[in-house]
């Protein structure tokens, strides 16, 4: 089983790497769609949720200092969105512990259906370079939190840290440039993550074995990913990523609602 750990944490970081898409949704469809066909055993969604959450939350600490270095953070609006995303966190996996693994499938397809829609959205690296920096207002506060909130509560359901959701609105609502959005981002994921991982912990057992595993496997693969894309055309792997999430998320559907009929 560690084995077969490790070579889908590989995996998972290969794509993710290769291809610069959110390694919280390939994990979740590498352990939701390749285990079983190794093991023959189907891990509950709340245990696959467990895994990657652990995993993003080691990978978002290690991005995020990067960017922290590189002084590419925007602090209060981080700040501002990761507080109540670590609030959402929790919530979410309280509302988890509840949730069947039929409802939790669910979720998470439709999530995974989203990302391959806004990963259709073109960013050019010169992107609203010299836009007027945000300024928060009462109601701009308010949605803040509200989105940060709804995005954590998303999150924590299913073990996703939601980057996806998160770059597009700091580019595009908050007028961020490209790498202050995904500095940005990284500390909102970080903070989502940490408190979807204390809730984790607090409500059930996290196998930590298998987790480090994971991270193990994953870091390898990114780094191995990493080198090999940079002769490939980023936009056109991008988008047949997308197109690869969404008809496997339309598979998820016929085979959950399968179940039920």
């Amino acid at each position: 089983m560690y084995i077969t750990m490790l070579l889908i944490g590989i995996l998972s970081g290969l794509i993710t790497g290769l291809l610069s898409i959110g390694g919280g949704i390939i994990l979740v469809f590498t352990l939701m769609l390749i285990l079983p066909l190794f093991t023959g055993r189907t891990l509950p969604m709340s245990m696959i949720a467990s895994l990657a959450i652990m995993q993003t939350f080691f990978s978002t600490l290690s991005g995020g200092l990067y960017y922290i270095q590189s002084k590419l953070v925007v602090w209060n609006i981080a700040l501002f969105m990761g507080l109540s995303a670590f609030l959402g966190g929790m919530i979410g996996v309280f509302l988890a512990s509840f949730s069947s693994d039929f409802t939790l499938r669910i979720v998470f397809a439709s999530l995974a259906v989203l990302a391959a829609i806004i990963m259709q959205i073109p960013y050019k690296s010169t992107m609203i370079e010299d836009a007027t920096p945000f300024k928060f207002t009462s109601l701009s506060s308010t949605l803040t939190i509200i989105a940060g909130l709804a995005i954590g509560i998303s999150g924590g359901l299913v073990g996703i840290a939601a980057g996806f959701l998160i770059v597009p609105l700091l580019i595009f609502i908050y007028k961020l440039p490209i790498k202050k959005a995904i500095g940005s981002s990284l500390i909102i994921c970080f903070l989502l993550a940490a408190g979807s991982l204390i809730s984790k912990l607090s409500i059930s057992t996290i196998p930590l074995g298998y987790g480090f595993t994971l991270i193990i496997g994953g870091t390898l693969g990114a780094q191995l990913g990493g080198r090999i894309t940079k002769g490939l055309n980023s936009l056109t792997l991008k988008r047949i990523a997308a197109y690869s999430i969404l008809i496997i998320s339309v598979k998820l559907f016929y085979d959950i609602f399968n179940l039920i009929l």
